[in-house]
């Protein structure tokens, strides 16, 4: 008797362990049918608005800024391409005067020389005329995630530039500089130097590149809705326009290790930049922040 009544206990054991199991596949089966009707979706808007704001429009009328004359501010050699590239290429193609204020060279493993040439080629595949470059030897500037730039050197280096190119547009970094590079964020502070100490001409308008979270960072194509709804100013690349700003990243060989192929084939800098316009209330905002 006790025999059948422990066997009749492990086939209910049994039983519930096989109703579990049941249940738990049946669940992750709708699980997975449910996500992927969702990521099916979400793939198809990608595709919609690709076509439609990316493919079928008039380049002249995509994301324009407006600008005729666009003083981009970037920290290293690469960044134009890295960060800036869909931007740069596409006002270069709507018939913008584009000069680029590069503030070092790039020097942190010995390689300033060459990072400034392949500055210039790089610079050259995406339209920028060499005439245009400014590359900045500044030792208080040294190419480092160690180093603390000074604000008002570069503020004074930016102001420079502005006036004596009588530009009407500037372009840079937002405070999260993309990356978290700190001199990438140092070119940001120096902007917010300029309007505090109101030394940013009231002509000039001036765009942050917008810092998005790791995921969407490298959605590549995929960021294109978000990209849509979450700003009003963006440039979005076709794919035989990306390919060109993958072949000016690819001029900065003594930068092209393992890592940097994985960037030019998932991240979103490459086909998609979205852009920030900000006055001097928005900045004041921003200091409250980091205070």
């Amino acid at each position: 008797m006790l025999f059948n009544e422990s066997t009749q206990n492990l086939e209910y054991i049994y039983n519930i362990y096989l109703n579990f199991v049941a249940e738990t596949l049946i669940y992750v089966r709708n699980f997975i049918l449910y996500i992927g009707v969702w990521l099916l979706g979400y793939l198809l808007v990608c595709c919609v608005v690709y076509r439609r704001y990316a493919r079928k429009l008039p380049t002249r009328t995509r994301g324009a800024l407006g600008a005729k004359r666009v003083l981009l501010v970037v920290a290293h050699p690469d960044d134009e391409c890295m960060f800036f590239g869909p931007t740069i290429f596409r006002l270069c193609e709507q018939g913008a005067e584009v000069y680029l204020l590069c503030l070092s060279n790039g020097n942190y493993e010995g390689k300033g020389g060459e990072r400034k040439k392949e500055l210039w080629e790089a610079c050259h595949v995406l339209g920028v005329p060499d005439s245009n470059i400014c590359l900045i030897t500044d030792t208080r500037l040294q190419d480092s995630p160690k180093a603390q730039w000074a604000v008002p050197v570069i503020a004074k280096l930016i102001q420079h530039q502005v006036e004596a190119l009588d530009i009407d547009t500037l372009v840079t970094f937002d405070r999260g500089g993309v990356s978290s590079h700190p001199n990438h964020s140092a070119v940001f502070y120096a902007v917010a130097y300029m309007f505090v100490e109101k030394n940013m001409p009231q002509k000039c308008t001036v765009y942050t590149l917008d810092s998005v979270n790791i995921l969407r960072k490298y959605l590549g194509f995929l960021d294109l809705p978000l990209s849509f709804v979450l700003s009003s100013k963006r440039y979005f690349l076709r794919w035989t326009e990306s390919r060109r700003v993958t072949r000016a990243m690819k001029k900065h060989k003594s930068q092209m290790v393992w890592f940097r192929y994985l960037y030019i084939m998932f991240s979103r800098y490459m086909i998609i930049n979205t852009l920030r316009k900000i006055n001097l209330a928005d900045i004041e905002l921003e200091l409250e922040v980091d205070d």
